[in-house]
């Protein structure tokens, strides 16, 4: 059975519009309440790091970031990383774009925002499976928009 954050939101639209009864609706609403409360933005970036094969010295290495943060995160000592931080790590896991939204969805982040240009450039970049955060950041430079990583927000 898939956990809930594998489920895309058809799947789980999919999910809502079966639930024919009312007591339906509410064993789906505790089924999410459960799942909620077991989702963790570590599990979640194990499972990637496992499904894709890279070891975490190459999502340290991919990411451009301080060992000790990229840890601290993966050991769940960050539970909400500043947005572009995460955004970066995601790109140093080789993650898709529904992967990267997921993953800023769990940490409370906010999305990735394609009306936003340093989002929309970032959104581009992860479709385009470009992986080197180095490469965006300079795409990003050159539009005088704030660099992966650069962007201050709440980061605990």
């Amino acid at each position: 059975m898939k956990k809930r954050f594998e489920k895309s939101t058809k799947e789980l639209q999919d999910i809502l519009s079966e639930a024919g009864r009312k007591t339906a609706l509410e064993q789906y609403l505790k089924d999410i309440k459960a799942a909620d409360g077991d989702l963790v933005l570590k599990d979640y970036l194990e499972e990637i790091i496992a499904k894709k094969d890279i070891a975490l010295s190459d999502v340290v290495k991919n990411s451009g970031f301080d060992k000790g943060y990229v840890y601290n995160i993966f050991g769940g000592h960050r539970k909400k990383p500043d947005k572009m931080k995460l955004v970066g790590i995601c790109i140093g896991c080789h993650m898709t774009f529904a992967e990267t939204q997921r993953a800023l969805e769990i940490a409370e982040c906010g999305v990735l925002y394609p009306r936003d240009p340093a989002d929309a450039i970032i959104i581009y970049n992860i479709n385009k499976e470009n992986w080197s955060v180095i490469d965006i950041n300079e795409q990003l430079y050159e539009h005088g928009l704030p660099l992966i990583g650069e962007r201050k927000g709440t980061d605990k």
